[in-house]
């Protein structure tokens, strides 16, 4: 009994955090342009310093490793070794600020703006795929009606745009929806077949007690 609640609740949960996520890509492509460049835009500065912090951590990650493959060589770390992990990470840490530098803030926005379209809908085929999964659909028929359903939804996204102040309707928005749909789609049943045989064997040791 306690196990068929679990059941309906976790398709509960699964089907509504579909609905949330559907909600907010219709809530985003309600903005009109300007908020929605905005938008873009502060993200394109939270990206710009996440990759200034990723930098140092990539920095320390990546002495850390040096040094654990020269401890583990048996080899001991010196003034010359250390210069010369110094001079790889400096190398590094300069050719990525060179390249951040001279890259141009609109291209920099536009790869945001037609990612976030692809990751959104990623997650989107992500979660739909796992929901059509709780309610006991599964195989080539989860991911045909997946994939359907969030093409559908792409269709209508950018039909809703169009109507929005200084939006449009792009053929090209809708593939790479499509695309990252399928991505997602793709990543659930492949996060299903390795994490089947953990719940296989948590369910057979529950019926053994």
């Amino acid at each position: 009994m306690r196990t068929v609640k679990n059941k309906k609740m976790n398709q509960l949960i699964a089907w509504a955090t579909v609905i949330v996520w559907m909600g907010l890509i219709f809530y985003l492509s309600s903005q009109p342009a300007g908020e929605s460049w905005n938008l873009s835009y502060d993200m394109m500065k939270v990206t710009v310093q996440a990759v200034k912090v990723s930098q140092v951590l990539v920095s320390l990650v990546l002495a850390y490793v040096v040094g654990r493959f020269l401890k583990k060589k048996n080899k001991t770390i010196g003034l010359k070794e250390l210069i010369g992990i110094a001079v790889i990470i400096g190398v590094l840490y300069v050719v990525s600020g060179i390249l951040l530098r001279h890259f141009a803030p609109s291209d920099l926005h536009h790869f945001i703006r037609k990612n976030a379209h692809f990751f959104i809908y990623m997650a989107l085929g992500f979660l739909l795929k796992y929901a059509l999964k709780s309610s006991g659909i599964t195989g080539l028929k989860a991911v045909g009606i997946g994939l359907i359903i969030c093409v559908l939804y792409a269709f209508s996204d950018e039909f809703h745009q169009y109507f929005v102040p200084g939006r449009g309707a792009l053929l090209s928005d809708v593939m790479i929806d499509s695309t990252g749909a399928t991505i997602g789609i793709a990543l659930q049943s492949l996060f299903s077949r390795i994490t089947k045989p953990v719940w296989l064997k948590g369910n057979a040791e529950t019926i053994k007690k």
